[in-house]
Formats: C-alpha cells, structure tokens, sequence
C-alpha cells in the first residue's frame, strides 16, 4: 500500500511544480530602472543555471506616464501566444520614461541584478526592441558587446558615429523604407558606420519596401527567438538557418488565454521584504567562460550586408512610439500618422524630432508605491489634478470603480497600465484610462 502511495505522489509531481510567472520590480530602487520578469514554469532562480535570458526594450507608446498600445515578449505570452514553446526563457522588460530615452549604464545595472541574484546563461543574453527600443538596443550592444549573445534592433538607430561595438555581436537590423515615424535613413546610417568599422560578417540589415512604423508582430513569432536562441557569446557568428522576417512563423494561440489577457500568467509586485530576499540570493552560474574574439568568427553571410527588401506585418499595430533619442549625425525627422488598430487602444500621436539622448544619470518618472488591494479603498495623501488621459486616484477609489467610471472594461484597465488584479493602489497615485 506504501508502494502505491508513492507512486501515485511521484506521479502528481509535475503537476506542482512552478509555473510560470511574472515579477515586477517597482519603486524599489533607484539606481536602476523598473522591471518586469516573466519566469517560465519551473524556473529555479538558484539552480537553474542553462536558462536564457531575453531583454526586451519598449518604444515611447509604453513608456511610464503614457497609455498606448502594449507590445513585447512578455505582453505575447500574456495574451496567449506560446513564442517559447520547447524553449523556455526568462524575460526582462525594464519601464522607461519616454522623454529621457534609454540610458545604457542604467540598463546594465539592470543585467548586473539579474546575474547577482538569477540563476541563468550568461553565454545566452539577447536584447531586442523596437522604436525607441531599437535606438537602446543598439545603443546598449554596441556599448556592451562582450555581454550579449545576439540582437535585433528595429525602427531605431544608433548614436555613435563609430558604433564598432556592434560589430562583434550578431546584429538583424530591421527597418521600413515608408516609416514616417522614425526616417529609415536612421538604422542606414549605423550600417554604413558598421562597415567603415570592418567587418560585417555579423550584421543582417532587413530593409523593408513598406510597414511604415507597425512591425510589433515581429515580437510575437515563435521563430524570432528560435533565431536568438541559436546564437552564444563564446562562438560569434551569425546563424542564417531561421528568417523570421520572410518566413515568420506564429506559435499556437490559447484563445481563452488571449481574451483573458493578463489573468493568463500570475503576475506578483515585489514588495520591500520580498527585495530583500532576492537579494539575499546567490544562484548557481554557468557561461563565464571567456567570450571569443570576434574577429576569429566564421559566419555564413560571407562578409556582407543582408539587405531584404520583402514586406511583412502591413496588417500589424502601430505602436506610435518615436525614438526620443538624439544621434551625433543629423537624423530626419518626419511626422507621424496615426494608423487604424485592431483593438480599442489609444495611442498617442507624436512626431520624430528627436529629444535629448539618455544618460546613465537619467531618472525615470516614478510609478506608484502600492500600498492597498485593487478592491480595498485607497488612503492617505491629498488628489492632484488629472493629466490628460491619467486619472489621479481619490479617496474611496478602486480599480473597478475607476473603470466604470471612466467607460473602460476593467480588464483592458489592467492591461493598459500593466497591473495584475491584485494590484494595489493609493490615494495620489496615477491610473492610465486611454
């Protein structure tokens, strides 16, 4: 009888194992910028040392104090698409300030904690993004070449002049030649500077006939991360066995998942104590071997510049983000169109003259401290006035009550301002309702 007891619990075991969850890492400090974590089931954030690692950058639409349309890896897996199906992955997904752009050192700090206190690859980094998120893409790699694995920068730029560090890590640049958003003179500008570097038997340059500004759906295909996954820091080379461009493939969509949006994957805030004990961690590491010398590296691209000129994603989103960072040369600017969507989001209209680049001292906007369930009532600390499309919350307020307030489904609420339901709020703090 003992016997069969057990073998019936051995049977139950993966059943109880971890499943998959996202972490989100606000207010808590503040040398580095807020993050999400997405960890797939039965992630060990001490043992589980051949974990990969993606870092996904947003474009200005997603920055912290606006409320347009939400993209990305982690939004992907939240809304049911399986892009790491057989090949599970963390995440990370840090919140920037649209107006400041990224600042690489401030993103590092960002890999730093991870690598500290994350069990994971550190041979298998990736960064990818889109927009404003392509320009820290960029800008990142080439500052950390030896830390990434691979990436793909779209819509975007660079702002060295000389951006040589690209050079040494597996760069797939994407761009539309009708982006009215972001001039696609910008990414020719960084692979005209990569070839006065040398070599760019690691560079694929997809310059795409149309898709304006829209070409978010890229990070919804299964085949994307195929294409990152196949590449390690210690052998440079770039892998040409998987086009996620021409050939995209979508991974199985749970349409149950997808209307139930963010209740698809458990989503938990960090809260001061919880900080505490991550930090406390120290995981187990694999892949500090040293990185190989780009200039040994074998590539099949035989040395030149992959230019496609076959349209893809016409029928994707706009996200309406600018790049918001300024380049050492002179970058076109161009005014931006609103497109049609597919869903109800409200996506801001804005133009491509550029800002000021990042800094590694530029702070991004903070977000509220929770303090309170979604359900309980909010206190303490005195309303402001409200910013067009933000809501600033008052007393006796609730999400859903927020929500019926202002015509908004709740779960699109949500979604739009990235909580979970179990997202707590206080009186003062900023809600997203367009």
């Amino acid at each position: 009888m003992r016997r069969t007891l057990t073998i019936i619990a051995l049977a139950f075991l993966p059943f109880i194992a971890k499943s998959q969850q996202i972490e989100y890492f606000n207010d808590l400090m503040s040398d580095m910028y807020n993050f999400a974590i997405y960890e797939p089931a039965g992630y060990d954030p001490v043992n589980s040392t051949n974990m990969p690692v993606v870092m996904f950058l947003h474009g200005r639409s997603m920055s912290i104090g606006l409320g347009g349309y939400r993209y990305g890896s982690i939004t992907a897996i939240q809304g049911g698409y399986e892009i790491l199906k057989g090949q599970p992955a963390l995440i990370v997904e840090p919140n920037a300030n649209g107006n400041e752009g990224w600042g690489s050192v401030k993103l590092h700090k960002v890999y730093e904690f991870l690598k500290a206190h994350y069990a994971f690859d550190h041979n298998k980094f990736y960064v990818i993004g889109m927009s404003m998120g392509g320009w820290g893409t960029l800008n990142y790699v080439n500052k950390y070449p030896d830390e990434v694995a691979a990436c793909v920068g779209i819509c975007g730029g660079c702002d060295a002049k000389t951006p040589c560090g690209l050079n040494k890590v597996p760069t797939w640049i994407i761009h539309a030649a009708d982006d009215e958003t972001t001039a696609v003179a910008c990414s020719d500008r960084v692979v005209e500077a990569m070839k006065a570097c040398g070599s760019t038997n690691l560079l694929k340059y997809s310059r795409l006939t149309s898709g304006g500004h829209s070409l978010i759906n890229y990070f919804n295909y299964y085949n994307l991360y195929s294409w990152l996954f196949k590449h390690n820091r210690t052998n440079r080379r770039f892998d040409t066995s998987i086009d996620f461009v021409n050939n995209p493939e979508y991974p199985s969509v749970d349409e149950y998942s997808y209307w139930g949006g963010y209740s698809s994957v458990e989503g938990h805030e960090i809260t001061q104590a919880e900080l505490e004990r991550v930090k406390a961690r120290t995981p187990r590491q694999q892949g500090n071997s040293p990185v190989a010398s780009s200039g040994g590296s074998t590539s099949t691209n035989s040395g030149t510049t992959s230019t496609t000129t076959s349209a893809n994603n016409n029928n994707s989103n706009n996200n309406g983000s600018n790049n918001n960072n300024s380049s050492n040369t002179t970058k076109p600017t161009a005014t931006s169109k609103p497109t049609n969507n597919n869903t109800n989001n409200t996506k801001p209209t804005t133009t491509n003259k550029p800002a000021a680049a990042a800094t590694a001292t530029a702070k991004p906007a903070s977000t509220s401290k929770p303090t309170n369930t979604a359900t309980a009532t909010a206190i303490a600390k005195p309303a402001t006035s409200s910013e067009k499309g933000t809501y600033i919350v008052k007393q006796g307020d609730t999400l859903k009550k927020i929500a019926k307030k202002h015509k908004i489904k709740y779960k699109k609420l949500l979604q739009i301002n990235h909580f979970t339901k179990d997202k707590k709020i206080k009186v003062g703090d900023k809600i997203k309702i367009a």
